[in-house]
């Protein structure tokens, strides 16, 4: 028994009035907390206490008191939490309409805004137990939470994105730096649903990928349609002179083949064509540099910088429309991290002078917790029934750091009175939006494409029934071309399960499975042939350190690998070991910002390699 009665600290004091001020805002008991403020109970609190009863407020459906708090007690909180979830996010939960309605009306909050694992608000009403707060979200926004599409539209490497439409067909390209088969070319029909149709750059011994450092290649490729032909340009990056060359191709079929690449002396990157009646003109940047070419695709002026930018951050990627008697100039500015974003500006002369839009950016990052980061680099397009959207680059952050890459995304479009362009109501990128068609016009899935780093896949590779045999190479470390099979992560959990055969390879060669950014981010799970077994070991190349680890030695040339990606975190497994998990690594090298220094603009990728000399059997199993 204590000597004298206990006597609570100023933690435990503060911790009972919050706990306290919870109850109450809970029970909706106004009069009491009318009184709690009078004594001066609500004054002074913490920015954590405050978002924690504004969020009691609205999770539990009080709408008085969370007018109260906001009318009142100049208790708010706007701020999303760090779960990037808002206020909205919690009325939406508690299914309350007049609780939802106060947060969108009064506080200003979309109910399209995903917190930082891309969940709206949308879908919380969609999941609350009390249905009423999702039926008067759907008739307030006029659409059910199943005629939504979510973002982005193609997910994984696939930046910088430029898009055409054909009558009622649309096409979109986009970066593959140094990966073979290069410039993917998408085909849809309703702009959400996208199919793998061919490559732009699909002619290795032209294309002039060889011996590029990792991201280097292609960058930036505009696709366009004139005379009955589809035109492709892109930059090719080098990393000798001439440094920068900008790459032409054409077809009759957007599908393929494409004519042989030519490649025009114009230094600068991201070029797009413009047609203006019968004259054709080629931009680059930085900023807008614009110069005539032939219906030959050759150049026939001298290049000239009609506009440098807005911001004057790192002016890139642009695009020129022509609507209404203006020239509108769409740039990418802020380079191509987490202050990306989207411009434009306007001129009655195609070389101006150019006025930027009062609104600028149109497009960019408004909440640092949001799902989707680091928009813009895009391309507006129109539907036959004269609405508009823009395509753009996003990233999607894991752990804070974007491992699955620049990614393809899509918001609609619309036009002020007086002629300006807005993207998503200047609201950002969206994570769930209204189809564009309501009928979606279903494809056959996206393909899981395979690409090589400066190889082509069917130099190496042959297929004998559901088995792939591929042929052994060089180290990947090396930077050259090398034996690995590779396709885009687009999530941040996988799985990846592959019997891996070594029969048919050399003494010390290798095979297994990849996880893969560049020659100097990457990690190796392989068996090694030793006599009639194999060692199975895990390397990792950290930008110039390189470690090995021996993991176990199995009596037979057979195994079953298997690599489970969580975030960013890859368990590695073989199926016959004792233990079958063998370690778990902690990849980060895999994404963006994974090291210093470098071009690190595409994604992490994973597959298959073999290494050494011979050949290994590689069977995927579901």
């Amino acid at each position: 028994m204590l000597p004298f009665p206990f006597q609570p600290g100023k933690m435990e004091k503060r911790k009972m009035e919050k706990e306290k001020l919870i109850a109450l805002t809970r029970a909706g008991n106004r009069a009491e907390l009318a009184r709690a403020f009078k004594r001066g109970e609500l004054e002074n609190l913490g920015e954590t206490v405050r978002r924690e009863l504004c969020s009691a407020a609205a999770r539990y459906g009080q709408a008085g008191v969370l007018k109260d708090f906001f009318t009142l007690y100049h208790l708010h909180c706007t701020e999303p939490d760090a779960q990037g979830r808002t206020l909205l996010h919690d009325a939406a939960s508690s299914g309350d309409p007049a609780t939802i309605a106060f947060a969108m009306d009064v506080i200003g909050l979309d109910p399209m805004e995903g917190d930082s694992a891309g969940r709206t608000a949308l879908e919380e009403a969609h999941a609350a137990e009390r249905p009423d707060g999702y039926q008067f979200l759907t008739k307030r926004l006029g659409f059910q939470l199943e005629e939504c599409y979510r973002n982005p539209v193609l997910h994984g490497f696939h930046p910088d994105p430029s898009i055409l439409r054909v009558g009622e067909d649309y096409y979109l390209v986009n970066s593959s730096f140094v990966f073979f088969p290069g410039l993917p070319i998408f085909h849809s029909r309703d702009l959400v649903n996208w199919q793998l149709i061919g490559h732009a750059a699909e002619n290795f011994e032209s294309c002039g990928l060889a011996g590029l450092p990792g991201g280097f290649g292609y960058w930036a490729p505009d696709i366009s349609f004139y005379h009955g032909k589809y035109w492709v340009v892109a930059t090719l990056r080098r990393d000798t002179p001439p440094y920068r060359l900008q790459m032409i191709t054409s077809a009759r079929d957007p599908a393929g083949p494409w004519a042989a690449p030519r490649f025009l002396p114009l230094d600068g990157i991201d070029p797009s064509l413009f047609t203006d009646g019968e004259r054709r003109y080629i931009l680059l940047n930085p900023g807008a540099i614009l110069a005539e070419i032939n219906d030959a695709g050759e150049v026939i002026s001298e290049p000239e910088m009609i506009f440098f930018g807005d911001a004057k951050i790192k002016p890139e990627g642009p695009h020129l429309l022509k609507k209404d008697g203006w020239y509108y100039l769409f740039l990418a500015e802020g380079g191509t991290g987490d202050g990306h974003m989207e411009t434009v500006m306007r001129s009655r002369n195609l070389k101006g002078p150019y006025e930027a839009c009062p609104f600028n950016p149109i497009l960019g990052r408004k909440n640092p917790r949001a799902y989707i980061q680091r928009s813009g680099h895009g391309k507006p397009v129109s539907t036959p029934d004269g609405r508009w959207y823009m395509v753009y680059l996003c990233g999607r952050k894991i752990d804070g750091k974007t491992m699955l890459g620049r990614e393809t995304a899509m918001d609609p479009m619309t036009w002020t009175a007086d002629g300006w362009p807005m993207v998503n109501g200047l609201k950002g990128p969206s994570c769930l939006q209204m189809k564009p068609y309501p009928e979606m016009k279903t494809q056959p899935a996206l393909a899981e494409e395979w690409i090589s780093p400066r190889n082509n896949p069917a130099a190496f590779t042959r297929m004998t029934g559901t088995e792939i045999i591929m042929r052994c190479g060089p180290d990947p470390a090396e930077g050259g071309a090398c034996s690995l099979l590779l396709r885009r992560q687009r999530e941040a959990c996988f799985h990846q399960r592959v019997h891996v055969d070594l029969s048919g390879c050399a003494e010390n060669s290798q095979g297994g499975l990849t996880g893969y950014y560049d020659e100097h981010s990457f990690f190796l799970f392989l068996g090694r042939k030793k006599g009639a077994g194999m060692e199975i070991t895990v390397i990792e190349q950290i930008g110039t350190v390189r470690s090995e680890r021996k993991l176990i030695e199995l009596p037979q040339w057979k195994a079953t690998f298997s690599v489970i990606g969580e975030g960013l975190q890859r368990r590695l497994i073989c199926e016959e070991a004792v233990n079958r998990e063998l370690c778990c690594l902690q990849t980060d090298y895999l994404s963006d910002e994974g090291l210093q220094g470098g071009k690190r603009f595409t994604g992490a990728l994973y597959g298959l390699a073999a290494i050494g000399n011979g050949e290994i059997g590689f069977t995927e199993r579901n």
